[in-house]
């Protein structure tokens, strides 16, 4: 998935969480951010596309890597949330990075170091439309003051959209 789409699923998480309103911005920020986290290795790219290929999706973009990731940023502690609670906004946030990828086309070795099995769906493309639309307009409707009380069945209806899209349509996402 695209940086935007997996900033929007983590914000969604958080506001699945259902946030108490002093803490809510925070939460949501941390959120969206621990879902893009996984993608720094794209950094790897300043040294050049084979460097990209050989390095993107491979250490942050397994189940050990989301741990350490989460476990950094929940140390680095950027709000005043507690220890615990930002670690597991941060464990939230790059799990549903993993999902999100593992639906695309590039494989992903989400148990590496114990297993190096390529994990990769192939629902949908690494960009696609539909999904990036879909979490954006189910991000901004969760964000409206009026719509808070409707935010699980915002999530929801996200979700079934999402579903419907890669079971009616398989494959043309990835096509």
């Amino acid at each position: 998935m695209d940086p935007i789409a997996h900033t929007c699923s983590g914000i969604l998480i958080g506001q699945g969480l259902c946030p108490q309103p002093a803490v809510r911005p925070k939460t949501l920020l941390v959120a969206g951010l621990a879902a893009f986290a996984p993608d720094v290795d794209s950094v790897s790219y300043l040294w050049g596309s084979e460097a990209f290929f050989r390095l993107h999706h491979t250490y942050t973009h397994t189940l050990v890597g989301i741990g350490i990731l989460a476990l950094v940023l929940a140390g680095i502690g950027l709000t005043e949330l507690s220890f615990g609670h930002l670690l597991v906004l941060n464990l939230a946030g790059g799990l549903i990075h993993l999902c999100g990828d593992l639906i695309a086309l590039w494989p992903l070795h989400i148990l590496s170091p114990f297993c190096n099995y390529d994990f990769a769906l192939h629902w949908t493309r690494d960009f696609d439309y539909i999904v990036l639309g879909v979490m954006v307009v189910a991000t901004g409707l969760s964000e409206s003051d009026g719509l808070q009380h409707l935010v699980p069945w915002i999530i929801a209806g996200a979700f079934l959209l999402l579903t419907s899209y890669f079971m009616f349509i398989p494959g043309w996402g990835a096509a």
